[in-house]
């Protein structure tokens, strides 16, 4: 995906058959390769498990590494051929997630593998939930060179221990040790090693056989800390920060590489069912094709009243400030209204006057214009809705008690005719992008919208009326034909110069806000 959010290439699973999941996608190297998940259901034998009468269903947690140009397999490991279930810690029936291994649509998954990633010798590092395990796996033949924690550890774990991890990542390798990083959610649900779950940096020694736990970090929750049922990340941030996703939990935070907390969020409330099954800290510019969204209301349609403008731009990550226009008409001439920051995914602006059109739009911090809305129709509720509205919006329809019931009938349609219309241009719901006119010496961008000061259209008016005064006076008079000609051509010298002088002045951009908008190619 680009930075327009446009698909630019796909990558998808190739040898196993089945179909990758959202567990893992990485690319590694340079980014010529992928590596992702597969979950792949297989007929099993289970009878040691107590399942009998026939063969079973389990999940084979495979791992691919893909080449993105081409698709083909470029490497496939099966957790079957390797780890056998009995090492498993979550047995059938036993999770939300476990599956009971009798039907073929709840097949039993005793290994769930979260992570992948890759060394610079080409072995792999994978971690897997319901065996509390993280294993390095030969890039050369898929055997395992360690294991780290779980039934059939490698090394003896000095001070830490973890469960239903996620996100295991290499941090640094030598000759002699291994330093990971791993998100110990401590917790399936029905199950905890701890009150809560950190991030961890493990350290390795790989002479004395050992595993240390050098660093831990928890979510600096009142409550003393997140216990994340399922899902999480730990990154390592460049400055040796750490930015730690909390998963099921849709809360983030950043540490100091002491485990100082120095920003800690809440993105919804576990009431919501919003979850995050990672999250990273990256420098990301945002320019979405799509336009920014505007809903005006009003509640009475009068200027008393005045409106609102609700204005978002999904994705966009460079918008500083909007500026907000209305008109009698969805064809213009459009009048600035207001101006406002940036606020948050959605900004709100309320304004004393009401007019039937609106238009939004939005600029970067240098004040060019990075998008305007479609044109909206302010919204005024109808006199059945408003007792349910207040100056900001109208609330939800509810169903009726229990009760109570909707009577049927007595509705009386308003006829609209063949040829109904709420008003709208149809041609032309986009306006033309363009900057505000800058000062002389420094031109805008262009672009198909031209502005004129609303000052300077009423001035201009009055003027010509002042002048089409004298022209009428001098029709009264001596040689008026001469007169006539030779004002218009005064009128017509007076106004370019004055136009030149006052647009072209360094007030013009003290007053941006007092541009009208014209689109040349669509409003006018």
């Amino acid at each position: 995906m680009d930075q327009n959010y446009r698909i630019v290439k796909t990558v998808e699973s190739a040898g196993h058959g089945a179909v990758s999941d959202m567990h893992e996608f990485r690319l590694v190297g340079d980014g010529s390769t992928a590596l992702l998940t597969v979950y792949q259901t297989r007929q099993y034998d289970l009878s040691d498990f107590k399942i009998t009468g026939g063969m079973g269903w389990i999940v084979d947690s495979v791992f691919q590494e893909v080449d993105v140009e081409t698709g083909k397999l470029v490497f496939e490991w099966r957790a079957l051929d390797h780890i056998d279930p009995q090492y498993s810690y979550t047995m059938p029936a036993t999770t939300d997630t476990s599956g009971d291994g009798i039907q073929p649509f709840s097949p039993w998954d005793y290994f769930h593998i979260n992570s992948i990633d890759k060394n610079k010798d080409g072995d792999y590092l994978i971690s897997a939930r319901h065996v509390a395990a993280i294993y390095k796996i030969s890039g050369k033949n898929g055997t395992t060179l360690w294991e780290l924690h779980g039934a059939n550890p490698t090394f003896k774990n000095l001070n830490f221990g973890f469960s239903s991890q996620h996100h295991a990542r290499w941090h640094f390798e030598n000759g002699t040790h291994t330093y990971i990083t791993l998100f110990d959610n401590a917790s399936n649900g029905p199950n905890k090693t701890n009150d809560w779950s950190h991030g961890l940096i493990v350290m390795i020694d790989h002479v004395e056989m050992t595993a240390t736990m050098v660093a831990e970090y928890g979510a600096p929750d009142p409550e003393g800390g997140v216990s994340a049922g399922s899902q999480g990340s730990m990154q390592m941030l460049p400055n040796n920060n750490v930015f730690m996703g909390w998963g099921e939990k849709a809360y983030f935070s950043e540490h100091m590489s002491n485990g100082l907390p120095i920003m800690y969020a809440k993105m919804a409330l576990p009431e919501s069912l919003v979850m995050i099954y990672r999250c990273y800290k990256f420098n990301w510019t945002g320019l979405p094709v799509t336009n920014p969204s505007l809903w005006a209301y009003s509640r009475t349609g009068q200027d008393w009243d005045g409106m609102m403008f609700y204005v978002s731009w999904n994705g966009a990550t460079e918008v500083r400030t909007w500026n907000f226009f209305t008109s009698d008409s969805p064809k213009g001439p459009w009048e600035p209204v207001g101006n406002t920051p940036w606020s948050g995914f959605e900004t709100r602006l309320h304004v004393d006057t009401f007019k039937e059109w609106a238009l939004a739009q939005a600029l970067d911090e240098q004040g060019h214009v990075l998008g305007v809305s479609s044109i909206a129709k302010t919204f005024v509720p109808s006199p059945g809705l408003m007792p349910y509205c207040t100056d900001e919006g109208c609330g939800t329809a509810a169903l009726p008690p229990d009760d109570e019931k909707i009577i049927q009938g007595g509705i009386e349609f308003r006829p609209h005719g063949p040829n109904y219309s709420t008003g709208y241009d149809t041609a032309n719901y986009f306006p033309a992008l363009t900057d505000p006119p800058e000062e002389e010496g420094h031109p805008g961008d262009g672009g198909g919208v031209s502005y004129v000061r609303v000052g300077s259209v009423t001035m201009l008016i009055g003027f010509a009326a002042l002048m089409a005064g004298l022209v009428g006076f001098c029709f009264y008079k001596h040689r008026a034909a001469q007169l006539v000609n030779g004002w218009s051509d005064i009128l017509q010298q007076y106004l370019a110069s004055w136009e030149d002088a006052y647009l072209g002045s360094r007030a013009r951009q003290a007053f941006l806000g007092k541009y009208a908008q014209l689109p040349q190619n669509g409003p006018a």
